[in-house]
């Protein structure tokens, strides 16, 4: 009997009643009849019970429930949009939505649209997003996120592709009105979610640009860009830095961004034009050196002629115009390009391939900035003053690209309105991350 308690023991209360009831004397299996003269046994209590009744089914909830935002891979920092979508099914409508951020009730709803703005935090860490849903009939529906975190030595595995865009109507008028959902982006073709967004200004870092070349002293033309030049500081705000570089046959100036006014100026006025035009390489060491700067970075480049040196017919540049235009891309670089001169459309650079309205013009579109042509020298304050107030008049955009290969391919980026009347310009695209260790 020790043996058969210690089994009972093992097996649990249930299957000690099952146990005991299988050695109690019983009918022969499969007869029905009680033996005459015997009354029929009293019901055990260690009886096995009678299988209980199947349940009713109970039907599945028509509501359907979804996170739209965030989007994969699920990684969410600062402040971060989230929008939900429920349905149910014809015979009811959704009454109530509920949002919920690692268990705390962030926001209910009782009607469309399901969004809100969440501080994420300054970590890519675990948090758990959960939506619920009720409709009119008491049933629920519910849907859950996990966001992706992201710890110490995994950083280099995640980008955030930022954009600065700016948006005009037909007249060439800023259009500051715009929220998150009016645009609408692609990177090589496939759809994209934008994870951030503001209008408000950021801080820029600008590297201005001035050709020194001998040519700048025809009709005063150095003069002015100087007086245009201390304009468009002025016109900067404040919490802007800026370096002030000049060129010729090499590049002079102040390397270093800085944001007080004095000294700037002072670069701005030391400038002196002799020599010839090193355009390639003076772009390829403003980008380099901007490369780390927080923030936006601009080049507000302007020349007057093609890449040469100023004795001979030879490039005034160790750099091609394909490096430079590849360093600008991979430092994230917007350049604004002013070409001065009259015949800049038909001035063609030395290997005979292009004018310098083409370079300046492709420099400027693929990088997200924009060209400017003014015919005399007298028209440069104007135009460094329209810059200034097109830096004020961006929107930032930012996502995490779904394509995750660490390739280090050009990927292509395409940004429009719904408004098919505006015009946007923003960088065409940007480099993806090499393989790790590259």
């Amino acid at each position: 009997m020790p043996a058969l308690q210690r089994r009972v023991q093992t097996l649990g209360l249930f299957r000690a009643i099952v146990l005991i009831a299988a050695l109690l004397p019983c009918a022969s299996p499969g007869s029905g009849a009680v033996p005459a003269g015997d009354e029929p046994p009293a019901p055990s209590p260690f009886s096995a019970p009678s299988a209980p009744l199947a349940p009713s089914p109970v039907p599945a909830s028509p509501i359907v429930v979804r996170f739209v935002e965030p989007a994969p891979p699920g990684l969410v920092l600062g402040e971060t949009r989230i929008t939900v979508e429920a349905s149910t099914g014809a015979d009811a409508r959704i009454a109530r939505v509920e949002i919920e951020a690692d268990g705390k009730l962030l926001s209910a709803f009782e009607r469309p649209p399901y969004t809100l703005t969440w501080n994420a935090g300054t970590g890519f860490v675990r948090k758990t997003l959960r939506a619920v849903a009720i409709d009119t009939l008491g049933r629920r529906g519910e849907a859950t996120l996990v966001t992706r975190p992201i710890y110490v030595g995994q950083y280099e595995e995640v980008r955030l592709v930022n954009l600065y865009v700016t948006v005009r109507d037909r007249r060439g008028a800023s259009v500051l009105n715009l929220t998150r959902d009016d645009f609408l982006l692609r990177e090589d073709g496939v759809p994209q979610t934008l994870t951030h967004f503001t209008s408000a200004k950021v801080p820029l870092t600008i590297d201005l640009l001035v050709d020194a070349s001998n040519s700048m002293n025809l009709g005063g033309k150095i003069d002015m860009a100087r007086k245009a030049a201390v304009e468009f500081l002025e016109s900067v705000d404040p919490e802007d830095r800026l370096m002030i570089l000049s060129f010729n046959d090499d590049l002079q100036g102040l390397a270093v961004p800085s944001g007080d006014r004095k000294t700037l100026k002072a670069a701005i006025e030391a400038i002196e034009a002799r020599g010839g035009t090193a355009l390639y390489d003076a772009l390829y060491t403003a980008a380099d050196r901007l490369a780390g700067a927080e923030g936006r970075r601009v080049v507000v480049l302007l020349s007057d002629g093609r890449d040469q040196a100023f004795t001979d017919n030879e490039p005034g540049s160790l750099h091609l115009f394909e490096e430079a235009l590849e360093k600008a891309r991979r430092s994230e670089v917007a350049i604004y390009a002013i070409g001065l001169g009259r015949h800049l459309d038909t001035e063609l650079d030395l290997r005979h391939e292009r004018s310098l309205k083409d370079i300046l013009d492709q420099l400027a579109r693929t990088s997200g900035g924009r060209s400017y042509y003014p015919e005399r020298g007298g028209q440069l304050a104007g135009i460094y003053r329209q810059i200034a107030v097109d830096l004020k008049a961006q929107y930032a955009l930012a996502y995490v690209s779904t394509n995750t290969a660490r390739d280090g391919t050009w990927r292509t980026i395409s940004v429009r309105t719904r408004n098919p009347e505006l015009d946007v310009e923003a960088r065409s695209g940007y480099y993806a991350p090499g393989p790790p260790g590259h």
